[in-house]
Parts: C-alpha cells; sequence; structure tokens
C-alpha cells in the first residue's frame, strides 16, 4: 500500500488484522486531501487495487502463492505488475489509488487465506473506496481454456465490471472475453463495487508467455485503468 504503515504484530487474529488496516487507512487517507484540489474528472475518488496472492504466514512463508504458468511466470507477479501499471493511469485523472501490497510491502500477513481476504476487503471498506479492483490471472484443467473472465457478485458492481470489461474487449481483442459472471468469491464483505478479474489463462501456453511480456501487461493496465475511469466519471 502506498505511505508508511505500523510494523506488524507477530501473531494476528481478525481483530488485529481489522486494527492494523484501520491504523494503515488513517495513515494513508491523510494523504488525499491535496489531490482532491484537482479538477480532474476523478478528484475526490479513492480506489483501492487488489494484485493477488502472495500471502504471508506468521512465520513469512507464503501460504497462498497462487497459479504458474509451466516453467514460466507466477499470478502473484503478474497481477502486482499489472496492478501497478495502473495507478499512475488513473492517479493522472485526479484519483487517489492504493494497493494492498507493493513490491516493498507485502501488506498481506494471515495464517488464514480467509481471513487475509476478510483483511483487504476491510481496508476498502475502511478507505471508504469507490471502487475495488481485484486482480487475478486464471488456471484451467484444459489446455484450450484461455481468455480474461471479468466476475462481481452485488449487482450495484455490475456496472463496474461491465466497464472494466468492455475495456479490456477493447485493449486486447486478440484474446477471448468470457463474459461477466456472478460469482460471490469475488467479495461478500466490501461495501463499495467489486470486480475480480483474471487477466488470462496461464494453463494455456500462448497466453502465459503475453502474460510475462511487459508489452501486454501494459495494454492490460490501459484497459482497466480506462475501465475504472469510464465508470467513475458517470458515477
Amino acid at each position: 500500500m502506498r505511505g508508511s504503515s505500523p510494523p506488524l504484530p507477530k501473531k494476528v487474529d481478525a481483530c488485529q488484522l481489522f486494527l492494523f488496516g484501520l491504523a494503515a487507512a488513517i495513515l494513508a487517507v491523510s494523504t488525499i486531501a491535496p489531490a482532491f484540489a484537482s479538477a480532474k474528472i476523478l478528484a475526490g475518488k479513492v480506489i483501492l487495487l487488489d494484485p493477488g496472492h502472495a500471502v504471508l504466514s506468521e512465520s513469512g512463508a507464503m501460504i497462498n502463492p497462487g497459479a504458474r504458468a509451466r516453467r514460466g511466470v507466477w499470478e502473484r507477479d503478474v497481477a502486482l505488475k499489472v496492478a501497478s501499471k495502473i495507478v499512475p493511469l488513473v492517479e493522472e485523472q485526479g484519483a487517489k489509488v492504493f494497493l494492498t501490497r507493493t513490491t516493498d510491502n507485502p501488506w498481506r500477513y494471515s495464517p488464514r487465506k480467509s481471513a487475509d481476504n476478510r483483511a483487504r476487503a476491510i481496508l476498502a471498506n475502511t478507505l471508504r473506496a469507490d471502487a475495488y479492483v481485484r486482480i487475478h490471472c486464471d488456471w484451467n484443467r484444459s489446455r484450450k481454456f484461455k481468455g480474461f473472465t471479468t466476475y462481481y457478485y452485488r449487482w450495484g458492481s455490475r456496472d463496474l465490471a461491465k466497464a472494466l470489461r468492455d475495456a479490456l474487449v477493447k485493449a486486447v481483442p486478440d484474446h477471448r472475453d468470457n463474459g461477466l459472471h456472478r460469482r460471490s468469491f469475488v467479495s461478500v464483505t466490501a461495501r463499495m463495487p467489486s470486480v475480480l478479474v483474471e487477466l488470462g489463462v496461464l494453463s494455456f501456453k500462448p497466453e502465459a508467455k503475453d502474460l510475462a511480456k511487459d508489452e501486454f501487461q501494459n495494454r492490460l493496465a490501459q484497459g482497466l485503468a480506462k475501465g475504472i475511469v469510464d465508470y467513475l466519471k458517470e458515477d
């Protein structure tokens, strides 16, 4: 997450996760006000980007590493690179963008995957984010399955999901669009529009190669940024 944050305790329970998220959010929100003076179209908007996976245990071991292309790139690395590329594209429109983890600050720290998911949604709530976008890559037993997929759960999230999907269709027209799908795993805790995007399929070899490329990651970031801007400027 951007900005400084308090040190993590050695042991973390759900309450501590909430308190850490609250403390981090208070520190972060204190930096928002100057950006809001901008006359740009997203001035006053707050976005939380959530690059998937890379959850750490109390011992520092990774307990939720995510998928990996066969002898290739990791999902967690693609997600973080794309999310990091989105930040300046949206912030130049006046919004404030936060990440749930960065290269320097993994933030995610939990003995269980479910507690980690809740903590990130709580952080989105504490920040009063206008949009919460979770970024992942897919994996499938079928080596023929490919393309990007957009998920949402609450009906209030569908417009954001549609904006992201439409922008990705234009950004990566050479990749299959698997459509919009309603699933509870997106987030039942977050109170703002929330969407989970699977950027592509790591088990499909040609797509895995694309996902590892900086140029393709740039296209994905540009598409997602446009979707976020298109949605929020109409909000």
